[in-house]
Order: structure tokens, then C-alpha cells, then sequence
């Protein structure tokens, strides 16, 4: 990963053939790409060539999209809770028609489940600060899996159900 003076990610290296390329990331990828992958592993990108500036040690590209992210169904384990901000660019609902939670406008997706999202207000415009864990999507984006948003706590374990003495 190339690191940007900021502390964040702004592109990465692809070992292409016997060849080196750059791939920078677009804006919107800057805080949350890649989170969780190890530097070893084989991913698949559309990308579209980059103008040349100066001298560049290898063809420089930007990130279109990422087609396979070559994480194994067994290696989309969850991560160390972080922390996450920015804002929701739309709701997103569970199957049955109720807010689960935002996609931020990152492209993230932050689950609450509909409790979380009742308990937070979520709503379109919204800022948030969050904490939680990720799983990688195919599509280089991440699921958070919050336990925390705006200071209100998120829980995500199963419902006791109460049984009848």
C-alpha cells in the first residue's frame, strides 16, 4: 500500500507479470481501502491510465474498480474495531423492508441492524462517527459492523428469547 503523508491510503502496488505498476485510489477509497488485506494478496482491478508527471519508477494507473479481491470465502474474517466517520448517502434495509443501516459515502456499508438504526435516528445527511469491525465486499468496500455510532452503543448478538415458566 502506498501511504499518503496524511496517514491513509492513497494507492498500492500490483506485481503485474515480472512487472511493477501503481494503481492510486479515487478519492471516495482514500480512508477505507483495503483494511484487513494482507500485502501478499491476489486481487483482480479495472483501471485506467494515469496522465505521467515527473519521472515515474513504474506505469501509474487509477483504480476503476476492484473485479475480485481474491479474499476466500474462509478469509473474510472480522478485523479489530476501528474507528469510521463520514456521512450516510443512503439508508440501506434489511430483507423485510425495515433501515438496517447506510451506505456512507464512502461506498461502506455501516450495519447497525434495524434496532441500531432506530436507537441512532440514521438518517440521509447524517454524520457519524463510528466504531467496529470489517469484512471485505467484492467490490473493494467494506461492511462495518458497528458497535458503537455516535456515542450510542450497537449491539449485535442474538435476541434472548424468553421462555415461559
Amino acid at each position: 500500500m502506498n501511504i499518503s503523508p496524511k496517514g491513509f491510503y492513497e494507492g498500492f502496488l500490483l506485481k503485474s507479470g515480472k512487472n511493477v505498476v501503481q494503481v492510486n485510489l479515487p478519492k471516495e477509497h482514500l480512508h477505507s481501502f483495503a483494511d484487513g488485506w494482507a500485502p501478499d494478496s491476489e486481487i483482480s482491478v479495472e483501471v485506467e491510465a494515469e496522465e505521467p508527471w515527473g519521472s515515474p519508477a513504474h506505469k501509474v494507473f487509477r483504480l476503476v474498480r476492484v473485479v475480485d479481491n481474491g479474499v476466500r470465502q474462509a478469509d473474510k474474517r472480522r478485523h479489530p474495531p476501528r474507528k469510521f466517520s463520514g456521512r450516510i448517502g443512503r439508508l440501506n434495509y434489511a430483507l423485510h423492508g425495515e433501515v438496517n443501516g447506510g451506505i456512507l459515502e464512502s461506498g461502506d456499508f455501516l450495519h447497525l441492524k434495524p434496532e441500531g438504526a432506530q436507537a441512532v435516528g440514521l438518517v440521509v445527511g447524517m454524520a457519524v462517527e463510528a466504531r467496529g469491525t470489517t469484512k471485505p465486499m467484492p467490490d473493494g468496500r467494506f461492511v462495518i459492523e458497528a458497535e458503537e455510532v455516535n456515542g450510542t452503543a450497537i449491539g449485535h448478538g442474538k435476541a434472548k428469547k424468553k421462555h415461559a415458566r
